[in-house]
């Protein structure tokens, strides 16, 4: 039993590697091929496990980036059923490829704050302590979008900073954070919650404007009763309440 639970688990990460390199055939039928940014990493797992624990027989490989490689691996023909990214920019860039089928749909928002390395050595109290000299700070690189959130943030502010150490994905940004490497990074709400066994704290920041996050079926997932049926529960009722006690928004 022991042994055959780790070759599905083997055969569902495959199956993500191969699709995230456009490589090999879809699943077999029953498996849900999911694209979900790197902020959703945390409550992805318990989307899909309460979804399977409702639909017997419904697996899910998931696949986790920056929304701007995913976007990028669906264009270079990778093959994923359902594609949520963290801002609609994101996803706009798929606009006239033919590769989206129907419309999409904002299953949550999400807001920049500040996470704080454990124990808070540079003493950051605001973002304006983010330009002091010797603070070193993470962010997401501008193509991305907690990059073009941060962004938001900081042109508001008329703030600069100091050589930021720029990343890929939030989850990036967030491992300097936690780890100690930088003193302070701009990440999720979400992602500073996640880590606050790890000694991260945060510094919420007001009148920003939240990422929505939009879902969508791909046309590779239209034909797929598993994949229509997952990104409509992805809208609904039982979805939004473990979106919500994640940290996301409405």
């Amino acid at each position: 039993m022991r042994k055959n639970s780790c070759f599905r688990r083997a055969g569902l990460y495959l199956a993500v590697l191969c699709l995230a390199l456009a490589g090999c055939d879809t699943p077999a039928p029953g498996t849900v091929t999911v694209f979900a940014a790197s902020s959703l990493t945390d409550v992805m797992e318990k989307l899909t496990k309460t979804y399977a624990g409702s639909h017997s027989g419904t697996q899910f490989a998931v696949n986790y980036g920056s929304s701007t490689q995913l976007v990028q691996q669906l264009k270079s023909g990778a093959r994923p059923g359902v594609l949520v990214t963290a801002d609609r920019a994101a996803m706009d860039a798929l606009a006239g490829t033919g590769l989206l089928a129907g419309k999409t749909d904002v299953i949550a928002t999400n807001d920049i704050t500040i996470a704080l390395a454990p124990g808070n050595p540079a003493n950051i109290d605001s973002l304006s302590d983010l330009g002091r000299d010797g603070t070193t700070v993470a962010r997401c690189a501008p193509g991305v979008p907690c990059g073009r959130a941060a962004e938001r943030v900081l042109d508001a502010a008329g703030l600069q900073l100091e050589q930021p150490a720029s990343e890929d994905s939030v989850r990036s940004v967030l491992t300097k954070v936690a780890t100690g490497q930088v003193d302070a990074g701009l990440v999720y709400t979400t992602d500073a919650l996640a880590a606050r066994e790890q000694g991260v704290t945060s510094i919420p920041l007001q009148n920003v404007e939240p990422n929505e996050y939009p879902a969508a079926l791909t046309t590779y997932g239209a034909d797929d009763r598993d994949a229509v049926d997952f990104q409509q529960w992805l809208t609904g009722a039982q979805a939004g309440r473990i979106l919500r006690e994640a940290g996301f928004g409405e």
